[in-house]
């Protein structure tokens, strides 16, 4: 898709330059793929997790926690690095197995320090323990609950109140009893899946062997469901308000390689549960951001190194944009003015953004003809990128169209139609900026040029 044009590039003659609105927030690349494992080990089954998560396209791994169980960094990170390469996005939480050669020189958080540097990524505070960090628009809130420190739902709490993101992750190893299916017992305490839950953040662990998710909870202390639909609508809390709207949901992903456990709990709170009772296999869930353009959408799906699929949803976010959720007017830009000679068709090549509101989205993008002295068939007239063919010579404008359901932007560019022998419509131009058309205008100023030569002829023969 083509870039903006610079809104406050020069302009030709009488167009008036409009500065394009700069982007609110920050959001993930289209289908940005995160892989969420936990429980790893040195071994062939941790290397066939790797390379699944390598073969299915993942842009980066979220690992809570139990890195190989024999404390050895460097083995554990030149596993990574055969893999996945030594500058592969690797972001990792302490788990109780890695304790020992967590802190000391050249052990586990040395390496993903190193990791992070040459990523030039940065990060707040005792990475892997209690840390915070952005990439590619999303916000990771890493903490050891239950491993090493104390208050980290204090931290959770005050990282998540000052951050704008849509897309919010907390990630940590152990669990509390009822958020794992498993022998697990009561390990984090409860504060920090509330306040991950009001600020709006997926709650992703690991430590127990398996994979289980829970529905969408208004809270996590009394396993209280806010919906079982297989769309998850993450919420923040106002803090403004008595009542407490926070939602979210909290997985955990323990299949990384090292071994796999039975499922000895249930609850009506549970949306999945893979465990060998199931005939679990190795895997991890891969969450899918910005999903096919829609910043406010994510796909999951868990898959396992046999290609099954136990569980799939989707995830939409309403926090982030300055906290309120408020719905921002979609952007459009059809591109730059175009030429094209009979029977050729025009490559048109747009630009669409929005935040994915209001909920549910409902973005559409249309192309449309404005003006011209004959018909146009548009390949695809709702696709951003489509061509254009024309039924004869002439200047067309056409316009390329957002609706959001709420709010409506558009943006127009002319296209120059000559002859197969070179002749053309003529036509003016189109100065377009932003969801602002100045067509008329532009036609008005090539007028003006086109008289200029006369007016000075006949200025010239009135002074003779």
């Amino acid at each position: 898709m083509g870039t903006l044009r610079n809104a406050l590039a020069a302009v030709f003659s009488l167009c008036v330059a409009i500065a394009l609105p700069s982007p609110v927030w920050a959001q993930p690349p289209v289908n940005f793929k995160v892989a969420f494992i936990g429980d790893q080990g040195l071994n062939s089954n941790a290397v066939a997790v790797l390379n699944l998560i390598k073969n299915e396209g993942a842009n980066a791994v979220v690992h809570a926690g139990d890195f190989d169980y024999v404390d050895n960094p460097a083995g554990w990170d030149g596993q990574i690095n055969s893999i996945l390469g030594p500058d592969f996005p690797y972001f990792a939480s302490v788990g109780n197995h890695d304790e020992l050669r967590f802190y000391e020189s050249g052990g586990y958080q040395d390496l993903l320090e190193a990791r992070m540097t040459r990523l030039g990524i940065p990060w707040d505070g005792d990475l892997g323990v209690r840390s915070s960090f952005y990439y590619e628009g999303i916000f990771i809130v890493l903490t050891a609950p239950g491993t090493f420190g104390t208050n980290h739902d204090l931290y959770i709490r005050d990282q998540l109140a000052t951050d704008n993101s849509i897309w919010r992750i907390s990630s940590w190893h152990k669990n509390m009893r009822l958020m794992q299916v498993g022998g697990k017992g009561d390990e984090t305490g409860w504060g920090v899946y509330e306040e991950s839950r009001a600020g709006g953040a997926i709650i992703a662990t690991g430590h127990e062997h398996s994979y289980s998710r829970t529905h969408l909870l208004s809270n996590f202390e009394s396993q209280t469901v806010a919906s079982t639909d297989n769309t998850l609508v993450l919420a923040s809390d106002d803090p403004n308000t008595l009542a407490d709207e926070g939602r979210s949901f909290a997985f955990v992903s323990g299949l990384g390689g090292m071994s796999i456990r039975r499922q000895l709990l249930s609850g009506d709170w549970w949306a999945s549960i893979y465990t060998s009772d199931q005939g679990a296999n190795y895997g991890a869930l891969f969450g899918v951001f910005n999903y096919q353009g829609n910043p406010r959408v994510a796909h999951f799906y868990f898959k396992d190194i046999d290609g099954n699929i136990p569980d799939e949803f989707f995830v939409q976010s309403t926090v982030g944009v300055g906290g309120g959720g408020a719905n921002q007017p979609p952007s459009a830009d059809a591109g730059p003015d175009l030429a094209v000679t009979l029977p050729a068709a025009a490559s048109l090549d747009g630009t669409v953004t929005d935040d994915g509101l209001p909920a549910p989205p409902a973005l559409t993008t249309t192309w449309s003809l404005v003006s011209g002295p004959g018909t146009v068939t548009f390949a695809d007239p709702n696709a951003v990128d489509t061509t254009a063919s024309f039924s004869g010579t002439g200047t067309y404008v056409l316009r390329l169209s957002a609706d959001d359901g709420e709010f409506v932007a558009s943006n127009n560019l002319t296209v120059t139609v000559n002859g197969a022998g070179g002749g053309g419509g003529g036509g003016g131009g189109s100065c377009s900026l932003g969801s602002n058309n100045y067509s008329g205008i532009s036609s008005l100023g090539t007028l003006i040029l086109l008289l200029i030569p006369m007016i000075l002829l006949g200025l010239r023969r009135k002074l003779q």
